[in-house]
């Protein structure tokens, strides 16, 4: 007899497939409007380049955590860099964002903290609250005054998106900030779909600053005081028990972090195709809801059909299926064009 879980797994497969849930992972086909990649630089051959001379000096891997001589001047170098941008004392790096997020709320929201969560936050920060010792407040997506309620003072940590991994759409992070500000609270901003693309805005105490997003590589800086990131370093278990990111992503994001300085019209023309997909578009997010999650699949495969690679989104992920639209700074406007007439066709 095949082992219990087995036979459970199957069952659970069945039942996902009935309810149009399971995942598949699938090759990209098409033009990319699903990827982060907004501001093409994954494959510019300047960040291409300079990960390959890291790799050549400095191995493949981390080769162990960031403790266990797995330390590189690259990661340094990294940290440093993301600090001065945020205009932070210091920066820590984690091999994603869901380390950072998840280890950092579960490393400092201890028994006598409250943790004030958007409703609208990603995974990584809802299992990080729940990781967390402290008593956890989810409020309504962007409401201030739910969030003024819940803000009780100092011994409370806000958490937030600066913008919402699919909806797009951006959080008042200046109300928030005040509010925090006039109660002792402390502010974390993750910047994950903003770094490299929009300023941060408000006053932070600690930002998550992912580099797989706009800076086409891996791996995430915490910005902030000296004095909090070297207890992170100290008592994150999702710092402390992993293996260091590899040198050469850290080369390769510096890399990218030069050439979005240097040309702001990257990310100054992926806002506005996707501004030319969506008039109100606020970020390179453009979500498309759809009737349900069947019908999303259907707008996918029809999609890729005329040869646009547009992802479709279902729960749990988000509340109601929809497909996600990811705009990029190297998309023409006859590629807008294409899929802003396709998505007219396939709208219910």
């Amino acid at each position: 007899m095949r082992p219990l879980l087995e036979r459970e797994a199957e069952e659970a497969l069945e039942r996902l497939d009935a309810q149009g849930l399971r995942r598949r992972i699938e090759p990209g086909q098409g033009v990319d409007f699903a990827s982060n990649d907004y501001l093409g630089l994954a494959q510019d051959p300047r960040v291409v380049a300079a990960a390959v001379a890291a790799l050549k000096e400095g191995g493949l891997g981390g080769r162990g955590a960031r403790l266990l001589r797995g330390d590189h001047p690259l990661h340094r170098a990294l940290e440093r860099r993301m600090a001065d941008l945020q205009r932070a004392e210091d920066g820590l790096l984690f091999p994603s964002g869901f380390h950072a997020n998840l280890g950092l709320l579960q490393a400092l929201g201890g028994e006598a903290w409250t943790i004030v969560s958007d409703a609208g936050n990603h995974a990584s920060i809802i299992d990080g609250c729940r990781a967390a010792r402290a008593r956890v407040v989810v409020v309504p997506h962007n409401d201030l005054d739910a969030f003024d309620r819940a803000v009780e003072g100092e011994r409370t940590i806000v958490v937030t998106e600066a913008v919402f991994s699919m909806s797009g759409d951006l959080a008042p992070v200046e109300e928030i900030s005040a509010i925090c500000a006039r109660k002792g609270a402390s502010l974390v901003v993750d910047e994950a779909h903003a770094v490299g693309l929009l300023p941060a805005r408000g006053d932070a105490l600690l930002r998550v600053n992912p580099c797989g997003k706009a800076l086409g590589g891996a791996g995430a800086v915490v910005t902030g005081p000296r004095a909090v990131l070297d207890l992170l370093r100290s008592t994150c278990r999702t710092f402390l028990f992993t293996t260091a990111p590899p040198p050469a992503v850290a080369a390769g994001v510096l890399k990218a972090l030069e050439i979005a300085e240097a040309e702001p019209w990257r990310a100054e023309r992926a806002l506005a195709l996707a501004r030319r997909l969506d008039p109100d578009a606020k970020s390179c997010i453009v979500p498309v809801p759809c009737a349900g999650n069947d019908e999303a699949l259907l707008a996918q495969g029809r999609l890729r059909e005329v040869g646009l690679d547009v992802r479709a989104v279902r729960p749990p992920t988000v509340p109601r299926a929809m497909l996600r639209v990811s705009v990029h700074a190297d998309r023409t406007d006859e590629e807008i064009d294409l899929l802003r007439k396709a998505l007219e066709e396939i709208r219910p």
